[in-house]
């Protein structure tokens, strides 16, 4: 039995041409090859109408680019649809058709409904790991455009493991010893992810010798920490002086070489390991930054570097003077942040680090220009991290009469400029989210304003939103249309204007987002009506379960300020020049405030990651400031190194 020819020619002339708008991995060719494998699959069944299944293949994507999602649904909307299809096929036929083109996904829960749906199911499986990962790739270019190369080389792994791995959810329901070569080859690809890493580059015209390198480098640091910070993973170094090489503007094979420069020293690999896999060029550049005899006493190896480095050629050099750079920028972020100059993670003490490091940069400069500028930065950090030079202008002149100040915004300092390296290095799944809540005069708005500029001056994309029910848009747009509400049905209007207002605010992609009064807030408020008797039990609970939720979902820190009533008054009459009587500030209002924070904390702690209780009574309005950035930084370090490792897939 054979396909009609009449159906094969309506086919080929009205239906493959739609394919041309699908993307690569769905086009005409998957199409024949569906084709192909369901006509051969047919053989495996009794009573097969080869015109049935020649049908379902030919449609079962074609309107892939119109919705991937939903594509089925809407290929077997379009067949049921054709004109031309009801003149081949009968009522019973067309409906058999139709359920087969919808069952064909590979995500699909159940079973195909009939055995035409599994045949083109089972056709549907891609058999050969190239196409796989040409199709994994289009996609990712389509609908993920800001993916860097790890992160879709990352996607594809998840991706090919879920559905092709051992236990993956693409299901054949024909004999296919095609299907069971392929499974078996991928799960030898999947068990080592920097042969798949080279794999997909390879497939998809992306061989970098530089991206390679950072895979490899990945590979062999696997494991590893640094010796200062042991939170920190190891090939965050390599990856920096990588970065820092290429900002430069040097040539690929230095940049290469930056990211492999420890992997001799450090790891099981050997130079000769190198030199097959990236070339001799590479191998020298890595030779020149290694130390080659592990057994010599430390001053004896240092002696053999600094000799050593002096007659190196100019390129070995830069990779040596980015490693410097990188260690150094570290170890003075470390100390500044820290306030202690601490050389307990290193074998040799200050000065024995003084030497090595100022004898290793007059090795670097030997024979060279020193006014290039990577040589320069060198020097700048050298004489920060052994010679103290600070800029006497800020330390003398401006903060002269409040070194105490002087010193706690240094360490913020250091830990922003800590923050904005790693942030070179990875984006996080969502801005960090800062919610500020309190008693009024008690911090909150100087502290959003100064957050707002220490993070902005620092490079960070801050997004500020006001507190919702005394903006400009609730007073204009939302109050009135409140206003006829019940308090209840006011308060869950509220949360979702809220959490509407949040959530768009989240997709603008920011770094950070420090908002006014928010979510946590409504707490206090409801709280507060609950008290008064204004909410009932239900009415409370159901609000505060939503809000929690949200919470959870939305914000990553809470900051609570509150203070001693009195304490808040005089700062209110004292920032102003009006004496009237305050309606709503009053001692009354203020405990009472309070006393709901006190309340709440529980609840607060449990709808929040991290969250800081913090009195004012008898703080400045810069030390709250302050003390709020002092604990927000290592909430921020810590979310970016964990972004960091899951990006590289790192133990």
């Amino acid at each position: 039995m054979q396909v009609k020819k009449q159906l094969q020619e309506y086919v080929e002339n009205n239906i493959f041409p739609i394919y041309n708008k699908n993307d690569s991995g769905h086009g005409i060719e998957h199409i024949k090859y569906v084709i192909r494998r369901s006509l051969e699959f047919a053989k495996q069944f009794a009573n097969i109408n080869l015109d049935m299944v020649y049908v379902i293949a030919s449609f079962h994507d074609i309107a892939h680019h119109i919705d991937k999602d939903n594509h089925e649904l809407l290929s077997a909307k379009l067949f049921f649809e054709n004109a031309k299809m009801q003149e081949f096929f009968t009522t019973e036929q067309r409906k058999i058709i139709k359920e087969a083109i919808e069952d064909h996904r590979a995500s699909l829960e159940h079973e195909p409904r009939s055995d035409y749906g599994k045949i083109v199911s089972s056709a549907d499986r891609n058999t050969d790991i190239e196409s796989t990962l040409k199709r994994v790739h289009a996609y990712s270019t389509k609908h993920y455009p800001n993916l860097d190369l790890m992160e879709m080389i990352n996607r594809a792994y998840q991706h090919i493991s879920q559905k092709f791995g051992i236990e993956g959810y693409a299901k054949t329901y024909c004999f296919d010893q095609e299907f069971v070569d392929f499974k078996k080859n991928v799960a030898n690809l999947i068990k080592d992810k920097y042969g798949f890493a080279i794999k997909y580059m390879e497939v998809n015209g992306m061989m970098n010798i530089k991206e390679k390198a950072l895979i490899f480098a990945i590979k062999a640091h696997m494991g590893q920490v640094r010796k200062s910070e042991p939170d920190k993973p190891m090939i965050i170094h390599p990856l920096g002086v990588g970065q820092l090489l290429e900002s430069f503007g040097y040539d690929d094979n230095v940049i290469a070489a930056g990211y492999l420069h420890d992997v001799v020293e450090d790891t099981k690999y050997t130079l000769a390991d190198i030199e097959k896999e990236f070339g001799q060029d590479i191998a020298n550049l890595v030779m020149g930054a290694s130390e080659p005899n592990k057994s010599l006493s430390w001053e004896d190896r240092k002696k053999h570097t600094i000799e050593v480095t002096k007659k190196l050629p100019l390129r070995n050099k830069l990779v040596i003077c980015a490693d410097k750079i990188n260690n150094l920028e570290d170890l003075f972020l470390y100390f500044e942040k820290t306030g202690k100059r601490d050389f307990n993670a290193f074998k040799k003490g200050e000065e024995a680090q003084k030497w090595y490091y100022t004898s290793v940069y007059e090795s670097l400069i030997t024979g060279e220009d020193a006014h290039l500028p990577i040589f320069q930065r060198l020097k700048d950090i050298l004489d920060k991290v052994f010679y103290e030079k600070e800029d006497l202008f800020l330390r003398d002149t401006i903060f002269g009469d409040n070194q105490n100040y002087y010193q706690k915004l240094r360490k913020l300092h250091a830990a922003k400029i800590e923050l904005e390296r790693l942030k070179a290095l990875v984006t996080l799944p969502k801005p960090f989210v800062i919610e500020f809540t309190g008693t009024p005069r008690t911090g909150k708005t100087t502290t959003i304003n100064n957050l707002y500029d220490f993070f902005k001056k620092g490079g960070f994309e801050v997004y500020l939103i006001e507190e919702l029910t005394t903006s400009k848009y609730y007073k204009e747009q939302l109050k009135g249309k409140f206003a006829q509400m019940s308090i209840a049905d006011k308060d869950l209007a509220i949360i979702a204007e809220t959490a509407e207002q949040l959530q768009n605010a989240i997709m603008a992609k920011k770094d950070l987002i420090l908002i006014d009064r928010s979510l946590n807030d409504r707490q206090i408020w409801n709280y507060r009506r609950l008290v008064h008797g204004e909410m009932t039990d239900e009415q409370y609970l159901k609000a505060r379960a939503k809000y929690s939720q949200l919470s959870q979902q939305l914000i990553d820190f809470l900051v609570v300020t509150y203070a001693n009533p009195l304490v808040s008054l005089k700062r209110d009459y004292n920032a102003s020049l009006a004496l009237e009587k305050r309606n709503f500030l009053n001692e009354t209002n203020i405990n009472e405030y309070n006393n709901s924070l006190q309340a709440l904390k529980k609840l607060f702690v449990e709808s929040v990651d991290s969250t800081i209780f913090l009195d004012t009574s008898e703080m400045s309005m810069n030390d709250v400031s302050i003390a709020v950035t002092s604990q927000v930084l290592p909430v921020m370090r810590k979310r970016y190194l964990k972004a960091f490792c899951q990006k590289y897939n790192l133990k």
